[in-house]
């Protein structure tokens, strides 16, 4: 039996960039880019993006990936952090969970239904 979360925004706490603006990329661990759906987002600390996404969640758990793009750098994405979104946070409510590494902080808020 599945799930289904809802991601509902995503928050820049701390940017990783010395200039304050990150490239941030979302997917499944060892998946595809879920958000944005092609390219990047562009996020200074402080900012809030909405989304209205859904993720099913099967076998008990989805992980999720953060990942901050530094274009033309030629160097590799840095990986944000990871968070798990649980089929037993059903009915609790918006849930926050934080993606923290690589000098970043993110906070995504979601609900499990």
């Amino acid at each position: 039996m599945s799930v289904l979360a809802k991601l509902l925004e995503l928050t820049a706490a701390t940017s990783q960039d010395r200039d304050g603006e990150d490239e941030i990329v979302m997917s499944r661990v060892g998946g595809v880019q879920f958000f944005p759906t092609s390219g990047t987002v562009s996020m200074r600390e402080g900012t809030t993006e909405e989304l209205d996404i859904f993720v099913p969640i099967f076998g008990g758990d989805v992980q999720l990936a953060l990942h901050e793009i530094d274009r033309g750098s030629g160097m590799p994405a840095s990986l944000v952090g990871t968070v798990s979104l649980k089929a037993d946070e059903a009915g609790r409510g918006k849930v926050r969970k934080q993606f923290h590494g690589a000098g970043a902080l993110y906070e995504l808020t979601y609900v499990v239904n």
